[in-house]
C-alpha cells in the first residue's frame, strides 16, 4: 500500500484557532500595571510610593492568567530546532502536564498539533484534527496535555525556543507515535 501524504496549509496563530491545542502566551486585554497593583492593594509596600513619584516606579505591563500550568515540578529547557523540510511521520505527546515552548529572537516557525484523544497508550491521533500554525516569534504557545505535536520547524535556519515541561516527562509522559508504520501516513505542511 503507498504511502499517504497528508498536507496540511499552516494558518496564523491565534487564541481562537490555537485554543482547542492550548494556549497563546502573549498579552491579553487584561494588563495591569504597577499603579494599578498599588492602587488595588495588591502590593505590600516597605516604602510608600508618594504621588509625585508614581512615574518612577511605574515600570512596566503585566498580563496574569494566560495560561494554566502543570502544578507538579517543571523544568525549563533550551531547545534550537533544525532546518528540515516541512514533513513529518512522528507525534508526541504528554498526557499528565503540559508542555510550553517560548520563541526567542523572533524567528518564525511552524508547529503541527493534533488534539488530544483517548490518554490510553497506543491510542493513535485523528489526523482530521491536525493544524499547522505559524508562529512570527513573538508569542510562545502552551501545549495542553495529550496535546500531539511535533517539534517546530524553523522557516529559516534554525528557531530557539525556551520550553518548559513537566521534570518528569522523560521517566513517564514521553509517549510517540510513528504514523508511517502505525497508519501508513506522512504530513506535509504548506506555507
Amino acid at each position: 500500500m503507498s504511502l499517504t501524504h497528508l498536507t496540511i496549509k499552516a494558518e496564523p496563530l491565534t487564541r481562537a484557532s490555537f485554543a482547542p491545542y492550548g494556549d497563546v502566551l502573549a498579552p491579553t486585554p487584561g494588563r495591569i500595571d504597577n499603579n494599578t497593583l498599588l492602587d488595588g492593594g495588591y502590593a505590600r509596600m516597605s516604602d510608600p510610593v508618594p504621588g509625585t513619584r508614581r512615574d518612577d516606579f511605574d515600570v512596566l505591563d503585566y498580563w496574569g492568567d494566560i495560561a494554566t500550568i502543570s502544578r507538579d515540578t517543571m523544568r525549563l529547557g533550551y531547545l534550537r530546532t533544525k532546518k528540515r523540510p516541512l514533513a513529518f511521520s512522528w507525534f508526541e505527546r504528554h498526557l499528565k502536564g503540559t508542555q510550553s515552548f517560548m520563541p526567542l529572537g523572533g524567528a518564525d516557525s511552524v508547529i503541527c498539533v493534533g488534539l488530544a484523544s483517548n490518554p490510553a497508550l497506543g491510542t493513535l491521533p485523528d489526523l482530521g484534527t491536525v493544524k499547522a500554525f505559524r508562529m512570527d516569534g513573538s508569542a510562545g504557545i502552551n501545549l495542553h496535555p495529550g496535546t500531539w505535536h511535533w517539534t517546530p520547524f524553523p522557516v529559516s535556519d534554525a528557531a530557539d525556543f525556551i520550553i518548559l515541561v513537566r521534570e518528569a516527562v522523560v521517566d513517564d509522559d514521553l509517549h510517540f507515535i510513528d504514523l508511517e508504520a502505525r497508519m501508513n501516513t506522512r504530513i506535509e505542511i504548506v506555507l
